[in-house]
């Protein structure tokens, strides 16, 4: 099936917050970084009542927290926060797979080589912005396999924070862009045999980690300070 090319228009909120997302995942503003209100409306030539807004979105999708006291800067979710997003994709995707057998036409497959094939590219330009918008495209193409609507629906909810999730695990685990791209190849020719006892085993592997490969992580990163050293 033919996708037609749609025109999005968004609003300068919406512009701005996606920029400072992509610089974010991408790691050109690190964890504990402070987003200073005044350099970035004018590095963008905006009011701080727009970048206000922006950064309010940025702050619902996990990535930035913001106080009175120290302003906005870039955070990590926690390795408790992390391990409950991941379970929640993993019983909602594992829930489509349920019974003896699944439908996987060859026009599926095609799209799941298609979506690995611009990970791929996309890990090599070291683009994770990119990398997180096809994971969700992947992951949806399993959670549909079921063809149940509330389902899809809850997983969805998940959505918002999956650059959040992405990067924290990245981080916490130690992996890179490439690695990410293997392990949804792997999980892809396991989805390729069509037996939902493996295909729910894999996608326990790829979201639920072997205890001691996450590292311990503090509850909330903490803003970077000049002259303070990092423990």
């Amino acid at each position: 099936m033919t996708k037609k090319n749609v025109i999005q228009h968004i609003s300068l909120p919406q512009a701005v917050q996606s920029e400072i997302r992509k610089r974010i995942l991408n790691n050109d503003f690190v964890a504990g970084e402070r987003l200073l209100e005044a350099k970035l409306a004018a590095e963008y030539g905006i009011s701080r009542t727009t970048l206000r807004s922006a950064l309010t979105e940025l702050r619902a999708q996990g990535l930035i927290e913001i106080s009175v006291r120290r302003g906005a800067y870039v955070t990590r979710m926690s390795k408790t926060a992390i391990a409950e997003a991941c379970f929640a994709r993993y019983f909602l995707e594992s829930s489509a797979v349920e019974g003896n057998s699944i439908t996987l036409s060859q026009e599926l497959v095609s799209e799941f080589e298609t979506i690995i094939d611009q990970m791929s590219a996309a890990a090599k330009a070291q683009d994770l912005a990119s990398l997180v918008y096809l994971d969700t495209e992947f992951h949806s193409l399993i959670v549909n396999l079921a063809g149940r609507e509330r389902i899809q629906q809850l997983w969805h909810t998940l959505d918002g924070q999956m650059g959040s999730l992405m990067r924290s695990s990245m981080d916490s685990q130690k992996i890179d862009l490439k690695e990410v791209v293997t392990r949804h190849k792997e999980l892809l020719e396991v989805l390729k045999g069509k037996k939902p006892q493996e295909i729910r085993q894999a996608l326990k592997h790829h979201y639920i980690p072997v205890e001691d490969v996450i590292i311990e992580q503090p509850e909330d990163v903490k803003p970077k300070s000049k002259g303070r050293k990092s423990k």
